[in-house]
């Protein structure tokens, strides 16, 4: 495998894992969840959310595996930190 593609394939993960950080920083101050998908998992699993946000990160780097452009993967990757720097702003303004 590439070493480009095993980086970005990276990314997704550690994105996927500051995205869940990030909410629950959010959401201990008191803000709630924007996305209905993972608000249902948090009111299904409370404490235990962790399982489906990162079961839907290794599923889209399952996904990604089998892409052989690193264009359409990197795009993907940047779509993955949209939430994470929203995330990031919340928190700085909330401060």
């Amino acid at each position: 495998m590439n070493w480009v593609k095993a980086l970005l394939l990276l990314s997704v993960l550690l994105l996927g894992c500051a995205d869940f950080a990030t909410t629950n920083r959010i959401l201990e101050l008191g803000f709630g969840e924007a996305n209905p998908f993972m608000e249902m998992a948090q009111t299904w699993f409370g404490a235990w959310w962790l399982i489906p946000k990162l079961g839907l990160t290794f599923l889209v780097i399952a996904l990604l595996w089998r892409s052989q452009s690193l264009s359409r993967i990197a795009l993907v990757v940047a779509f993955c930190s949209t939430p994470v720097i929203n995330n990031l702003v919340i928190i700085a303004g909330a401060s």
